[in-house]
Order: structure tokens, then C-alpha cells, then sequence
């Protein structure tokens, strides 16, 4: 567009060059000429010029409207071409647009139709994995209850088996407590008979010792029951002190030793009473502090025993 406008400044320059070019071919009328008279056919001759100059100004004007005229049609001819030229390209570029956007919708429900078939795969694939991981959890959660049913078994079976090892072994600690009881029984039976068997063959004799008699703590206080409790504490303190009474009295007797084996338990049995064993323990101890006559020693230990069997018989 800028082009035709150049084209038509162009022509109309060149038109305006002619027709000033026209005018400068003429002589100029001065002043000096209507100084003097002219004649006739001067006169004549100058209005014939003043004609034909005119007669050639408008010549020149016609030719430069003429082409102007023409400039301005060529432009509105270019104008229209231009306009008609743009129309095509435009037209040319939106067909190449519909083109280009068909295509790309074309492309674009390919691949939509491409997404689609892979995110129906992808669901497909995602549903087997589901199911698979299912069916591991019911077969992964069936073997474990089956374990644990199985776990279950095993355990009622152990403590089944448990519980009748317990009682076998309870039943034996009982069997064997029992005839340990019985050993000890007869032991003490036989200690006994021996102690006295011995006692009667070496003529020695101890005062019969009346029964133990708890009443010293009642007097001081204490309840029947308190009483009795700490008679039971006395007993396993007697028991303790036989083996190392009876250690000592091996070979020629360590009697000292012995003397302080059972100053210690005969303190204890007098605080809590009377007769029985606290009687015996007061004499064995008193002998113990200047006797040496191992007999009469052994003979105070047998009766220790025999005294320790009646308190466990009158209290437990």
C-alpha cells in the first residue's frame, strides 16, 4: 500500500515540473512595455500568445487532472489487487489455519484415542494387580489362621503335656517328700532307740522334761496366736543347729564349740518359754561351759531331738 502511495506522489511531481516548466518558456510583460504605444499586430501577437499560453495551461492542466485521474485509478486498481491479493493470502493463511488446526485435532484425538487405550490398559493392569494382591491376602491371611490354628494345637498340645509333666513331677515331689518324711521318721525313731539304747548302756539319765509351755509371751503381752507364731520360728532356728552340734561332737568333741552352738538357740527358747526343749538347752549349755564327758554330750543331743520332735508335734 505504501508502494502506490509513493507511485501516485511521483506523478503528481512530474506533472507539476511540466506545467511549471511551460510557464517559464514564456517572456514575462513588464512595466517598461506599456511604457510605450503598440501597434496593432503587436498586440494581436501578444493576445494570440496570451491564448495559446493559456490554451497550452489548460492543455497541461487537463493532462495533469488526466493523470492524475489515471494515478488515482491505477492506485485504486492497485488498491483492489493489493485488497484482493491480502483477501487470497488471507484467505489462503485461514485455510492453511483450518488445515493446520485440523490436523492438530487430527493429531490430538490420536492421541487422546492413544491416552485412552493406555489408561484402559493401565486400569485394566491396575484391576489384575488388585485382584492379585487379593488373592495374596485371603492366601497370605488363610495360612496365617491355619498357622495360628496350627500354633494353637501345638500349644494346647505342650500344655497338655506341660501340665501332665507338672503333675507327674508334682506327684513325684510328693512320693518323694512323702518318704523323706517317713526316712526321717523312722531315723528319728531309730536315733531315738539308739540314744536310748545307748543312754540305758552307759547308765546315763536326764530329768524327764515336762512339755513345752509358750505362756511366758502370753504373759508379756502377746495374743495365743502371736505366741505360737514365734514358737514356729524357734523351730527351724533348733533344726539348723543339729548338724553343727552334731559336726562338733565328732572325734573327741569340740565342746566349745558346742557350748556356743547352743547358747544361741537356748536364749531364744527361754525368751519365748518354758520346759521342753528350753529346759533342755538351759542344762546341755550349763554342762557344755565345764563337762567334757562326751557321752553325756551325745546323750543331751539324742534328747535335743527327741524335745525338737514333741514342740513340731504340739505346734505344727
Amino acid at each position: 500500500m505504501a508502494a502506490y502511495m509513493i507511485f501516485f506522489i511521483i506523478i503528481l511531481i512530474l506533472v507539476l515540473l511540466i506545467y511549471s516548466e511551460n510557464k517559464k518558456t514564456k517572456p514575462p510583460i513588464t512595466k517598461e512595455a506599456h511604457k510605450h504605444p503598440l501597434d496593432k499586430e503587436e498586440l494581436k501577437a501578444q493576445k494570440a500568445e496570451k491564448e495559446r499560453e493559456a490554451k497550452e495551461a489548460a492543455e497541461a492542466d487537463k493532462k495533469a487532472k488526466e493523470a492524475l485521474k489515471k494515478a488515482t485509478e491505477l492506485q485504486k486498481e492497485r488498491a483492489r489487487e493489493a485488497a484482493a491479493a491480502e483477501k487470497k493470502a488471507e484467505e489462503e493463511r485461514q485455510a492453511r489455519e483450518k488445515e493446520a488446526k485440523q490436523k492438530a485435532e487430527a493429531q490430538a484425538r490420536k492421541e487422546a484415542e492413544k491416552a485412552a487405550a493406555k489408561q484402559k490398559e493401565e486400569a485394566v493392569r491396575v484391576k489384575r494387580e488388585a485382584e492379585a494382591k487379593e488373592a495374596r491376602r485371603k492366601a497370605e491371611e488363610k495360612a496365617r489362621e491355619e498357622a495360628e490354628a496350627q500354633a494353637r494345637k501345638e500349644a494346647e498340645k505342650a500344655a497338655a503335656k506341660q501340665k501332665a509333666e507338672e503333675e507327674a513331677l508334682r506327684v513325684e515331689a510328693e512320693r518323694k517328700a512323702q518318704e523323706e518324711a517317713e526316712a526321717q521318721k523312722r531315723q528319728e525313731a531309730e536315733q531315738r532307740v539308739a540314744a536310748e539304747k545307748k543312754a540305758e548302756k552307759e547308765k546315763v539319765t536326764l530329768p524327764a522334761y515336762p512339755d513345752f509351755d509358750h505362756s511366758r509371751l502370753v504373759d508379756m503381752g502377746l495374743s495365743d496366736e502371736e505366741a505360737i507364731d514365734f514358737v514356729k520360728e524357734l523351730i527351724p532356728q533348733i533344726e539348723e543347729q543339729l548338724p553343727q552340734i552334731k559336726d562338733a561332737m565328732q572325734g573327741s568333741g569340740d565342746f566349745e564349740k558346742m557350748e556356743q552352738l547352743t547358747h544361741s538357740i537356748k536364749g531364744s527358747a527361754t525368751n519365748i518359754g518354758t520346759g521342753g526343749v528350753a529346759d533342755l538347752l538351759v542344762d546341755y549349755n550349763t554342762y557344755l561351759k565345764t563337762g567334757n564327758d562326751l557321752s553325756l554330750s551325745e546323750a543331751y543331743y539324742e534328747e535335743l531331738k527327741i524335745q525338737l520332735g514333741k514342740l513340731k508335734a504340739q505346734y505344727l
